[in-house]
């Protein structure tokens, strides 16, 4: 699976989208007659008028045509503003995409200091427990699709890409193909972040043992955001072996997109795609690192 992570306006997923999801898993059509009473912009109301149109009954769960999933990537990913008249979009942030597992390596290295990151199948079996326990916190519920809060509305009922489905109101659980955070949960990563990477610096040099990791200065700079780019490795920085400098790099990409998210005060939303395929089959083919 790929993995895809952008920036988003929390105000506009809250306030207008969401509630408007919340009667669209029950009746499309007020679903969207909802969105239409605030967003403005031409090509997105354009788009809920199509839908609207051949909207006969029944929930979103049965939109599956291309305009349908044009507009809820438009929905999901963009930056909306508001204006007098109501919502537009106003850009689409670059974000972060690569490859699943990878990313839920590296979101584990960060947080969690008990991942035995440097050894694979020790690393499998920790992550198999980790996703049975469904702890809900931090970056890595948000790559593997685990809601927090819990949603008003079941999320796999509006995108489905590979088929994560879980919706349980009792036990307070939801888990999909795409998840989101308020942007009030990105700054409380963005704080911790520096003291996370500290930790996995500090862990891989008592790894390494007598080895010396000159680059260390170096690449605590890239990972803070000081240094635009990852500094050439001397040894093998982990178990990955000869792939090391490529989760360097994500830990890097990952950290920049929380960074930068949170300063901008915005809100984070995740989607996983099938290997090689298309975000919400109008996206380019996700590709590692920045997007």
């Amino acid at each position: 699976m790929n993995l895809v992570i952008r920036p988003v306006h929390d105000i506009f997923l809250e306030e207008v989208v969401f509630p408007a999801f919340a009667l669209g898993v029950v009746d499309a059509g007020s679903g969207l007659a909802k969105l239409l009473e605030s967003v403005a912009d031409e090509r997105v109301a354009w788009l809920l008028g199509q839908v609207l149109d051949r909207t006969v009954g029944g929930s979103f769960f049965g939109l599956v045509d291309d305009e349908w999933l044009e507009l809820v990537h438009v929905l999901l990913f963009s930056e909306w503003e508001r204006r007098r008249d109501g919502w537009h979009v106003a850009r689409e942030h670059a974000g972060y995409a690569g490859e699943y597992e990878l990313a839920l390596h590296v979101a584990l290295m960060l947080q969690d200091p008990s991942y035995p990151y440097a050894d694979g199948r020790a690393a499998e079996r920790f992550r198999d427990e980790w996703l049975g326990k469904v702890i809900r916190s931090g970056p890595v519920a948000l790559v593997a699709g685990i809601w927090d809060p819990f949603p008003t509305f079941p999320p796999d009922q509006v995108l489905v890409t590979v088929g994560r489905s879980t919706y349980a109101p009792p036990e307070n659980l939801a888990i999909a193909d795409w998840s989101y955070r308020p942007s009030h949960a990105v700054q409380s990563w963005a704080r911790r972040l520096d003291e996370q990477l500290r930790s996995l610096l500090g862990r891989e040099r008592a790894r390494l043992g007598p080895l010396s990791l000159r680059e260390s200065d170096e690449l605590l700079a890239y990972w803070s955001g000081q240094l635009p780019e990852a500094p050439a490795l001397s040894v093998a920085f982990s178990g990955l072996g000869p792939t090391a400098g490529g989760w360097v790099r994500e830990v890097g990409e990952l950290s920049r997109l929380v960074r930068t998210a949170a300063a901008a005060h915005h809100g984070l939303t995740s989607l996983v795609t099938r290997e090689g395929g298309q975000v919400s089959d109008v996206e380019p083919e996700a590709a590692p690192g920045r997007w």
